[in-house]
């Protein structure tokens, strides 16, 4: 007989989340319908725990070496690991030293071999799909920015809509016109602001004159979007396109600039000592010398300006040498790292395959069968318990039936929510070349602007260690089926990182080596 574990998990986040309860009496059943022996039940509450620190999951992975179980049943893969990183770690290390394998009940695939790509890929395509569409319909907007009629969108206080004497496919076409009641009340905003008059006293002086704001008091924070906006002066952007015929002016040019005026001085007084510079190697970055997260500092030079660093968290108690980084530096070398990898033909048609055998596995028969099987399963349960409501002889049987049958509806919920998933994704026939092209168009990005430095990072690198010599080890996610490649050619390597790992206080202390990036 197979045995199993099964791990549960309740965070207290989102309306649609099943109970400690629940997800062990569906993992339970799950486990019956594939032939395996639950052994053990393990347990976390909301707040037991950040991350991977959490008391019985830990003892769970304590538990592993003892060969007892073959298998890790979850509701779903988000109760396993709060975020793919960890999962991917905890999942390559259970699976490479114990057999063991990590299972939804509700998710027919695992989240980790291939899906960092196949995810990115999907975001791409969606934007493509979208450009193109736009496309379609440039032409009518053309015509209606020529002919200066509403365009649709969000119509703007101070404006309203009238008839024309045409007609178009979806009924009259309208044009934008004056408010006069509303205009009125923008051009004592504007020019007031304009004097030098702050929105909090504007505000004040409109709600002591008894105007207000559909039914509200005015806050300040109600016509800020408003000031910027150039539809007021009778000009506004369409796509690309210069619309000058469409919102008749409310607010002179002169007036208005000297508000844009005002705006960009007050923006720089705020924002002066208040911006957050985000360090997105954070979680990511450790010191080479004693294995320690590099973590986030900073400093002003003697000319006053900002400088910001990564940081040994040893090295501010003094325990560590290691000199700290720069911030800016650091974050490009290390996305220019994987730029260089995948522009190597080879490694982007490894990342490539694995990504479609991830697709093949994830929209296979097999999986939306289980799902389908499922399903069915129940909604015989709720059958089954309705009947049993009707006969209950008392209010507590009757609401411990209404419970469980609450239970149910919700995983039925999640599980059609899967199949239409894989559904939609087995609709879009994901070829070879798809993710090759996918991997071309990534390979565009300049590895010097912030964007694409967070996009590769945050999704296509493990983790890195810096050392003072200029020496960086770079660990990527790409995909787990390069792991066996690369230990082939660098079994040497991969055993001591996996030494290094080991003094590691975080998450990363159960991982599997994943593949260098050179």
């Amino acid at each position: 007989m197979k045995n199993a574990v099964i791990y549960a998990r309740y965070s207290s986040l989102g309306q649609n989340e099943q109970s400690i309860e629940g997800q062990i009496r569906i993992c339970t059943e799950y486990a019956e319908s594939k032939g395996f022996t639950v052994v053990k039940t393990y347990a976390d509450r909301a707040k037991t725990g950040t991350n991977d620190n959490r008391p019985n999951f830990q003892k769970m992975l304590h538990d592993a070496e003892s060969g007892a179980f073959e298998q890790i049943i979850v509701y779903k893969f988000d109760r396993f690991a709060r975020n793919r990183i960890d999962s991917i770690m905890h999942k390559a290390q259970l699976k490479k030293q114990y057999g063991i394998r990590v299972v939804s009940a509700t998710e027919p695939v695992s989240d980790d071999e291939g899906g960092e790509i196949y995810e990115m890929f999907l975001e791409w395509n969606d934007e493509r799909y979208s450009k193109r569409l736009s496309m379609r319909v440039h032409d009518g907007l053309d015509t209606s920015v020529r002919n200066g009629t509403y365009c649709g969108g969000h119509l703007i206080y101070g404006y309203k809509l009238i008839d024309t004497d045409r007609r178009g496919s979806k009924g009259i076409i309208h044009k934008v016109a004056i408010d006069e009641e509303q205009a009125e009340i923008v051009r004592y905003i504007f020019n007031e602001y304009a004097k030098g008059t702050s929105k909090k006293e504007i505000a004040e002086n409109l709600n002591a004159q008894h105007i207000f704001y559909n039914g509200k008091q005015w806050k300040a924070r109600t016509f800020e979007h408003w000031l910027p906006n150039r539809k007021y002066t009778g000009e506004c952007m369409l796509g690309a396109r210069e619309c000058n015929n469409t919102y008749p002016p409310i607010i002179d040019k002169i007036t208005f600039e000297r508000v844009q005026e005002r705006l960009k001085i007050n923006k720089h007084l705020a924002g002066a000592n208040s911006a957050v510079e985000p360090y997105i190697l954070t979680g990511k970055a450790f010191c080479g010398n004693c294995r320690q997260p590099m973590v986030a500092d900073g400093g002003t030079d003697r000319h006053g300006n900002k400088r910001y660093y990564y940081v040994c968290k040893h090295k501010r108690k003094g325990k560590c040498e290691k000199s700290r980084e720069n911030k800016d530096s650091l974050e490009r070398q290390i996305t220019q790292q994987v730029h260089d990898f995948l522009s190597d033909k080879e490694n982007a048609r490894i990342a490539a395959r694995d990504t479609i055998a991830y697709y093949d596995k994830r929209t296979g028969d097999d999986g939306l069968k289980s799902i389908e099987t499922r399903i069915a399963q129940a909604q015989n349960k709720i059958e089954e318990m309705t009947d049993a409501f009707i006969l209950a002889r008392n209010d507590t049987l009757r609401a411990n039936i209404e419970r469980k049958m609450n239970e149910y509806e919700k995983l039925i919920k999640d599980l059609q929510e899967q199949k239409s998933k894989i559904l939609l994704e087995r609709g879009r026939r994901v070829t070879e070349s798809d993710i090759l092209e996918f991997i071309a168009h990534l390979l565009k990005g300049n590895p010097a602007d912030k964007a694409y430095q967070k996009k590769i990072i945050d999704n296509l690198v493990f983790m890195v260690y810096i050392y003072d010599d200029q020496h960086i080890k770079t660990y990527s996610v790409l995909n787990l089926g390069v792991l066996e490649y690369a230990e082939q050619k660098r079994l040497s390597e991969t055993e001591e990182f996996l030494e290094h790992l080991k003094t590691v206080s975080t998450s990363a202390t159960l991982v599997s080596p994943l593949l260098r990036l050179r």
